[in-house]
């Protein structure tokens, strides 16, 4: 069921005494998010669309992982949610983690996907230069998807959504939000944290993942060696049953997280 909080639009799938807050990556819409949440069984989960993307074009967005951050709690605040665990994917990870350290009272488990790493990156990433260039360009935007894909033939519909983020929130985060570094504040979380990493991952450094994990309190990693950057349009169903085993063992059979 699709809903509007705040200019982020979100959407809404099952049911379960867990709810799920799930973010999309850079450039994706919902629908990224809703084919794991299809494979998740037992919970309520709500999938947001990123501000400046999608079908919340009309939310601010600056590339700024605090303000990013800030909106879509509120959004989430609206949709009358107030504790839950947090599923952000690549720059969702970051936006999760964000919301993680500003609201420790709302979060009750942290789970990144292929997650952009904590420390950021430097002007000089290929990757993320190369996006940054390709803005509004259908052809190089389709060539660029394919080539940090493993599957193509089941990821083009990124760089269709691509399309429809904002020229501000486009620069502002491969060009300013990406080079954010947040790594020194992670010894504070203090909810279970997992990231599910990606072997065949070519877009974020997987040594700075396993360097975030390091430094958060009882930080787990899942490295699963087939998955590719784009695992969740790639093997939706691998990446759901990674997330539902991590929230099965850490709060499903706490007894004092069974409220």
């Amino acid at each position: 069921m699709p809903h509007t909080s705040s200019n982020i639009y979100w959407q809404e799938h099952g049911h379960g005494p867990l709810t799920l807050v799930m973010l999309p990556g850079f450039g994706a819409s919902a629908d990224l998010m809703t084919g794991i949440a299809r494979h998740l069984i037992g919970f309520r989960v709500l999938v947001f669309d990123l501000p400046g993307h999608g079908q919340s074009v009309h939310a601010s967005a600056d590339g700024r992982l605090s303000t990013l951050a800030a909106t879509l709690h509120d959004a989430i605040n609206e949709a009358g949610v107030d504790t839950y665990c947090l599923v952000g994917y690549s720059l969702g990870g970051a936006i999760a983690m964000r919301i993680a350290l500003d609201y420790p009272d709302e979060v009750r488990a942290l789970i990144g996907v292929v997650p952009w790493n904590a420390a950021g990156t430097t002007t000089g990433d290929a990757v993320t230069a190369g996006f940054d260039a390709a803005y509004g360009d259908v052809e190089a935007l389709e060539q660029g998807v394919a080539a940090i894909s493993v599957d193509p033939s089941k990821t083009s519909s990124l760089a269709r959504s691509m399309l429809t983020v904002t020229e501000q929130m486009w620069h502002g985060w491969l060009a300013g939000g990406a080079l954010t570094s947040q790594a020194d504040e992670l010894p504070g979380i203090r909810v279970p944290t997992c990231y599910i990493l990606g072997g065949k991952d070519v877009v974020v450094d997987q040594a700075k993942q396993l360097d975030d994990i390091r430094r958060i309190p009882g930080g787990r990693a899942v490295l699963l060696s087939e998955l590719g950057h784009l695992c969740g349009l790639e093997m939706p169903d691998v990446v759901a049953n990674e997330i539902s085993n991590f929230l099965e063992t850490q709060i499903r059979a706490d007894p004092a997280e069974s409220r």
